[in-house]
């Protein structure tokens, strides 16, 4: 590194802590080149596309912009940037964004201590910014996930926003079921060294120009993830998500419906699950080869079906 370039690098540090704190006392006018630029004007974009809750959400995140406290283990990482319209070009000041994330060692806190949450408002100029530290990658059924952190947005007269920020070069983002769709690419940002253990990256956020409730395509009750092996021969494994507490069953049906066995039945608390299916009806039966149907039912409902070929 050139000796001039070390200055630039705390200058941009500094700029950014500057910008945070203020966020944090509640101003509403910070300069726009702070968060670095918007979307290139184009008179009109795609909208931030959602992803799904996950099971660790918690409201009532306290209202900081330094997400993880002093001393939090980790790669310092700062993250700015703007929500617009979907002009591109229009901010959306005092929209509310929550934060949260896994630690350097990927376990999500759910005590009321909120570690690693904070819930924060954006400026007139639609701009945030929020101190914390790179999530690990955690196991999740039998894949990891990639690093990632979660956002929940909200603004009267936008559609509530669940989504999900990823990063450039990450190795568990293709097998991922939602980091790997193909409309989750423009939040998979790249990551800027600004100092010694720090990075940082901006992330731009698009609201929908509808008003009223437009629905997660993920759901806000529960997930289910893809079945493996698939196509199974002697049994398979099942991973679910449930993201709150909630009547939880998990069915093998035919492909007219008609179910062979359950699984799952009983309460469930917020958590990611197992079960697994060995080919056999609710009598012990072999079910015979063909083409199947995995439900996960919260609360009387059917929020995802998977279809399982078995050999």
């Amino acid at each position: 590194m050139k000796k001039n370039e070390a200055p630039a690098n705390n200058l941009g540090r500094r700029q950014f802590l500057r910008a945070s704190s203020l966020l944090g006392m509640g101003s509403l006018l910070i300069p726009r080149e702070l968060f670095g630029a918007a979307p290139a004007p184009g008179g009109g974009c795609d909208p931030t596309t959602d992803d799904i809750l996950g099971p660790y959400y918690l409201p009532g995140s306290p209202n900081t912009t330094q997400v993880a406290l002093p001393g939090e283990p980790g790669t310092r990482l700062f993250i700015s940037g703007n929500v617009l319209s979907n002009d591109c070009l229009t901010p959306v000041a005092n929209a509310t964004i929550e934060v949260w994330q896994a630690n350097d060692a990927a376990v999500y806190d759910t005590s009321p201590a909120f570690l690693l949450r904070g819930t924060m408002s954006t400026d007139v100029n639609g701009a945030y910014a929020f101190e914390t530290i790179l999530p690990g990658p955690y196991l999740n059924g039998g894949q990891y996930r990639p690093k990632h952190i979660h956002f929940r947005v909200n603004k009267v007269g936008f559609p509530e926003l669940i989504t999900q920020l990823y990063f450039e070069g990450d190795p568990y983002i293709a097998a991922d079921p939602w980091a790997s769709q193909p409309d989750a690419a423009a939040r998979i940002i790249p990551l800027n060294p600004i100092g010694v253990n720090e990075l940082e990256g901006q992330f731009d956020i698009v609201l929908d120009g509808m008003v009223g409730i437009k629905p997660n395509r993920f759901g806000m009750d529960g997930d289910l993830l893809p079945v493996y092996p698939n196509p199974m021969t002697d049994r398979c494994s099942i991973h679910f998500n449930v993201f709150r507490s909630s009547q939880v069953r998990v069915h093998i049906a035919d492909q007219n419906g008609r179910v062979l066995t359950t699984l799952i039945n009983g309460q469930r608390t917020q958590g990611r699950y197992t079960t697994q299916w060995d080919g056999s009806d609710a009598k012990g039966a072999e079910a015979p080869t063909g083409v199947y149907l995995c439900l996960l039912e919260i609360d009387g409902r059917t929020v995802k079906a998977q279809r399982i070929l078995r050999v």
